[in-house]
C-alpha cells in the first residue's frame, strides 16, 4: 500500500490506533441492523470498523488520492460504498431514503465541522444518533450549559433537538500527522420531540439574532432585531420569569424556544 500523503488543506488527521476505533465504534451505537453514514473515510481504518459492526456503510472522501487505499477496503467487506465527492456538495437524498434511519460517524475537521452538521440537521428525521471527532474546544461549545463561556448558537441549536454527550476526550497524539490541540469525542442522540418548537427556521434565525452582540442584553439584540418595543421585550421576559438585563448567555434551550414561540406567534416577521 502506497504511503499517504496527508494534505494540510483538507485538515487531515487520521487514526490508526485500533483499540480507539473499535471505542469509536461501540460508542457510537452501530449495531447489525444500522445503516452508517460515514464522513472523512481517511484511511479507511474507522470504516473498516464500521463495516464490521454495521449492516450498510456509505462513505464520503473528498480526497480522491486515497481511492486506491480505500478500493482495497472495500474489496473485503460487501456493505461498504466510498463516495468520492465532497459532502457539502452531496444531495443526501440519493442515498438516504424517506422513512430510512440511520447512524452518522466522522472525523472532520474544524473548519467544516459546523456545517456539516447543520446540513445532517435536515435530514435529522432519519438520523438516530450523531458521532463527531472534532476539536476538543468545539466539542465543549456543543455541550455547554447556559452560562458558561461556550454557551452559544451552536449548543443552543444541537441542545434544542439532541441529547448532546462528551464521550472522551482524544489526546492529539493518537492521531497521525499530529495535530495542535487535543480532540473530543461527541455522541448526539436525536429527539425531535424534546421541545415543542413552532417552525424550525424560525427558532434558528431567533437564536442567531439573539446572540448578535454577546456583549448586549437579550432586550437589546430582539429590538435591534425585530420591530418591537423594549418594553413589549421586557414584558415578554418578565412573564418567562426572566429578567431584563439577561445576556443571551443567561437563557435556557428550554426558555429560547419559549421565546421564538411567543415571537413567531405574535410577530412573525
Amino acid at each position: 500500500m502506497e504511503k499517504i500523503e496527508y494534505k494540510k488543506q483538507l485538515g487531515q488527521n487520521f487514526i490508526f490506533d485500533i483499540n480507539l476505533l473499535k471505542f469509536i465504534v461501540e460508542s457510537s451505537g452501530v449495531g447489525k441492523e444500522d445503516k452508517v453514514i460515514e464522513i472523512g473515510a481517511g484511511a479507511g481504518t474507522l470504516s473498516s470498523q464500521l463495516a464490521e459492526k454495521a449492516k450498510e456503510v456509505i462513505s464520503f472522501e473528498i480526497d480522491k488520492s486515497l481511492k486506491d487505499r480505500l478500493d482495497n477496503v472495500a474489496s473485503k467487506y460487501s456493505n461498504i460504498k466510498f463516495v468520492f465527492e465532497d459532502f457539502m456538495k452531496v444531495n443526501l437524498h440519493d442515498y438516504i431514503q424517506k422513512n430510512e434511519k440511520i447512524r452518522v460517524v466522522a472525523n472532520i475537521p474544524y473548519y467544516i465541522t459546523t456545517p456539516i452538521i447543520f446540513k445532517l440537521i435536515e435530514f435529522s428525521q432519519n438520523i438516530i444518533t450523531m458521532s463527531f471527532m472534532v476539536q476538543k474546544e468545539v466539542a465543549e461549545r456543543f455541550c455547554a450549559s447556559m452560562g458558561n463561556k461556550l454557551y452559544g448558537i451552536t449548543s443552543v441549536i444541537l441542545q434544542s433537538i439532541a441529547e448532546v454527550k462528551y464521550v472522551r476526550t482524544i489526546k492529539k497524539e493518537c492521531f497521525t500527522p499530529i495535530p495542535k490541540v487535543d480532540s473530543a469525542l461527541i455522541r448526539l442522540d436525536l429527539n425531535l420531540n424534546k421541545f415543542d418548537i413552532l417552525n424550525w427556521n424560525y427558532f434558528v434565525k431567533f437564536v442567531h439574532n439573539s446572540f448578535s452582540m454577546r456583549r448586549k442584553t437579550l432586550v437589546n439584540n430582539l429590538v435591534k432585531s425585530y420591530n418591537i418595543t423594549r418594553d413589549e421585550i421586557t414584558s415578554i421576559l418578565h412573564s418567562l420569569n426572566l429578567n431584563e438585563m439577561v445576556r443571551p448567555e443567561g437563557i435556557s434551550v428550554e426558555n429560547f424556544i419559549k421565546l421564538s414561540n411567543i415571537f413567531y406567534k405574535k410577530y412573525l416577521n
